[in-house]
Formats: C-alpha cells, structure tokens, sequence
C-alpha cells in the first residue's frame, strides 16, 4: 500500500459532493410521470453526473493506481452538473420565485 497523498484525498472529498446532484436527480426522476420529460431529461443527467463524481471520488480515495483518470471523469461531471443547473435555471425548467 503506497503513502496517502493529501492532493488526492482533498480531491477525493471535494467529489463527495456529488451525492447532492446524484440524489436530486434520483428524487426527480423517481416522480418522473409526474414531471416535465425536460425536467426528467434535466434529472437523468443530474443523476449520471453526480454517480461519476462519486464513482471517480472513491477512486480517488481508494487509492487504485492512476490519478488522472478519475480526476478528468469527476471534473467533467462536475462541469456537466452544475451546467445543466445553470441552463435549466436560465430556461425556466427550474423555476426560482423571485420578487414581482
């Protein structure tokens, strides 16, 4: 077992927060009947993303050989995910109730 590097394991936990759009994409699409089929397209790939970053981020943590594979998967599904929160905010298929 090799030493512990301290940059992989700070990445490592920064992709742990993956489990936020992983669960709010498994929330949406679990109702997705109920829902828009953009909102439900907009769900799955909040879901797919936030599973890579946490797939990349036990990668990461676990300590399975090459550092670079896991750190361009979890970093593409980070800019994927909140990407597709910014474009969903921005078309309205996220509705944010502001002041009228």
């Amino acid at each position: 077992m090799s030493k512990p590097s301290i940059c992989r394991m700070g990445l490592g936990f920064l992709l742990l927060y993956g489990l936020i759009p992983a669960l709010i994409g498994y929330f949406i699409v679990r109702q997705w009947a109920a829902e828009r089929t953009v909102l439900a397209v907009c769900a799955a790939t909040l879901l797919l993303s936030g599973a890579t970053m946490l797939m990349s981020a036990l990668w990461l943590l676990s300590d399975l050989g090459n550092q670079r594979l896991p750190v361009w998967t979890g970093s593409i599904g980070s800019i994927l995910s909140g990407g597709m929160l910014v474009g969903a905010t921005l078309t309205n298929v996220l509705p944010c109730s502001g002041p009228n």
